[in-house]
């Protein structure tokens, strides 16, 4: 049976579009979550600029399902 999930010594790790996705992409989004979820929480309470509850929502969805894969990918072995 094929494992659907790449795993570390998987050819696929090799190829540059994984290498992009791996090292750009993914790290910038995690970064980008964190910093609106810092906002979110300690910046714009403190500034007088707190976040409306709509966009708060939309942050943390988006921290959580960032949080949530990069746990999925350490589960699996692949992160």
């Amino acid at each position: 049976m094929i494992d659907p999930i790449p795993l570390p010594d998987h050819p696929i790790r090799r190829h540059p579009l994984w290498q992009a996705f791996d090292r750009l992409w993914r790290p910038a989004a995690g970064w980008a979550a964190m910093l609106g979820v810092l906002y979110a929480g300690l910046i714009g309470p403190v500034i007088g600029r707190p976040m409306g509850e709509a966009y708060l929502a939309l942050w943390l969805t988006f921290a959580a399902a960032m949080l949530g894969l990069k746990s999925l990918e350490k589960v699996r072995g692949v992160a």
